[in-house]
């Protein structure tokens, strides 16, 4: 708990660094849920394992929602979305919530590890079947839709998260089923990518951006060679102010003036923040604030919580902060503070009188 006051409190010191006081206020309010963790771990603490599964089940249907538009509006216009996949261009989120389709990747892909992770654990949510099977509709759907909208961010955390889940539960299982596991989970993806014109598009794009990258070419309008030039930008920033950093509210312009030097081939509108979490708070906030949101990664993966869930999500928190600033946007920022803070209440302890104590938990 004391790493995420300590983290904000790096934060605020940035904001008394800043000379744009009014975007740096904007940052500090838009990070504000991060201090708030603490608190919703202690009322996510006291709610029993009814309500929980509850909540798990109307997180899944609000993300569930805008995927399901947004997949039925990439499908009526198809030529046209599948074409600006090959062009590095996202496929838009609709349904109002103005979110960056990244970020909502991210979420598509906590939803459906949320959902297995209480389809692994069903046995323990007698009398209520039907909430169970609410869940695995929309677990599958949500799967389904998240290879469709196929933003490469949220696919690599949720295949990360589900290996946890898999090594974790997989122990549990006789032989056979370890086998059919691994052929379910060799095969699924492969059926996906055959079935999904966008996902073929997205990886073909890939190998291209990847290519680009390897030769040096110009990264302009390339999705990740742009990024890499990003970082090696912000890389630079962050060495001239290692400690203080740049201050919390002109870290955008920081970055974008120095492009200009550093590399001033990249056109201005291509000028753009690191999508690298570390890297971004380092240069507003300096190094050792990066390392406190690190810290706070490490610690959920050191099993710190004995149960895989929030080892899962930690390890796609980390993944989704390596290819996008995931706290620079307030829906992200309050989707991870409470979904860690949910997801530290399932250890896998047991009473003496063998019963699950998943209720009871100290802090």
């Amino acid at each position: 708990m004391l790493l995420f006051a300590l983290f904000y409190a790096s934060t605020l010191l940035s904001f008394l660094n800043s000379e744009n006081t009014a975007e740096a206020g904007r940052k500090l309010i838009l990070k504000l849920p991060v201090l708030c963790f603490p608190l919703l771990f202690i009322a996510l603490r006291r709610t029993d394992a009814r309500t929980r599964l509850q909540m798990a089940a109307a997180f899944l249907y609000a993300v569930y929602l805008p995927a399901a538009v947004s997949v039925y509006n990439y499908l009526i216009n198809k030529t046209l979305f599948d074409q600006l996949i090959l062009e590095s261009k996202p496929l838009p989120i609709e349904f109002g919530y103005g979110i960056y389709h990244i970020q909502f990747s991210v979420l598509m892909a906590a939803a459906v590890l949320l959902g297995c992770f209480h389809l692994l654990q069903r046995k323990r949510h007698t009398g209520q079947k039907n909430t169970i099977r609410f869940i695995a509709i929309l677990t599958l759907l949500n799967f389904v839709f998240l290879h469709i909208l196929s933003a490469r961010t949220g696919l690599l955390a949720l295949y990360a998260g589900l290996v946890v889940l898999a090594l974790y539960e997989g122990r549990k299982l006789p032989l056979k089923m370890k086998l059919f596991g691994l052929l379910a989970g060799l095969l699924l993806p492969l059926c996906l990518i055959l079935l999904s014109s966008s996902l073929q598009n997205r990886l073909k794009n890939t190998a291209e951006d990847l290519k680009v990258v390897w030769r040096g070419a110009d990264a302009n309008d390339y999705s990740f060679a742009m990024r890499v030039q990003a970082w090696q930008n912000a890389g630079a920033v962050i060495a001239a102010h290692p400690f203080t950093g740049v201050g919390l509210g002109d870290a955008d312009s920081a970055l974008y003036e120095h492009f200009g030097t550093f590399n001033p081939d990249i056109t201005p509108s291509n000028r753009k923040n690191p999508h690298l979490q570390f890297l971004e708070t380092a240069v507003q906030s300096g190094v050792i604030s990066a390392l406190l949101f690190l810290g706070i990664i490490v610690l959920m993966l050191s099993g710190a919580f004995a149960s895989p869930l929030p080892i899962a999500m930690a390890l796609m928190l980390f993944i989704a902060s390596c290819f996008e600033s995931i706290l620079e946007r307030q829906s992200s920022v309050i989707a991870f503070s409470m979904l860690l803070a949910y997801a530290a209440q399932f250890p896998e302890k047991t009473t003496n009188s063998g019963k699950d104590n998943t209720d009871k938990i100290s802090v």
